[in-house]
């Protein structure tokens, strides 16, 4: 899960020592652990490939996520620079699909915007809440029988 915010020019700076305002922020991508593959629940960060502050070009290895199943190197989908990394690498701890693992960005500029960003604390997940409070589904229609075959048709007599 990707998230993308735009810093807003024309509103009041809030200044707290303790928090940094996502609207204060120049333009960035919190980039989640991705899935890399259609089975993938959790992946651990095995290897940083690039640190913070440096670039990255489209295509390029930026890290290598471990599954259950293969080693494989997570790449950069577009140019940018690692503003801050947000999960260690070789914890051996499984990392689930969409939690935040960096935060990137376009301009090498605005790297140090972000040295004491911390990502945001994720709400619980609605589906959860859904299937607990969702009444059961009504049961399904049986579909009407399928026609019978048109009997076959007997060969001309010679």
């Amino acid at each position: 899960v990707h998230s993308v915010r735009r810093a807003s020019h024309m509103q009041a700076r809030s200044f707290s020592p303790s928090a940094t305002r996502l609207d204060d922020l120049p333009y960035h991508i919190v980039v989640g652990m991705p899935a890399l593959s259609p089975t993938m629940e959790t992946g651990v960060l095995a290897e940083w490939y690039i640190g913070e502050g440096s670039a990255f070009a489209a295509g390029e290895a930026v890290a290598k996520i471990e599954t259950d199943k293969a080693s494989i190197d997570f790449e950069a989908q577009d140019d940018g620079y690692i503003a801050k990394i947000l999960m260690e690498a070789g914890t051996g701890i499984d990392i689930a699909v969409g939690t935040p693992i960096m935060v990137t960005v376009e301009e090498e500029e605005d790297v140090a915007a972000f040295a004491n960003y911390e990502a945001p604390a994720e709400a619980p997940a609605p589906a959860a809440e859904k299937e607990e409070s969702a009444p059961a589904p009504a049961a399904a229609k049986a579909a009407p029988p399928a026609p019978a075959p048109a009997p076959p048709t007997p060969a001309p007599a010679a």
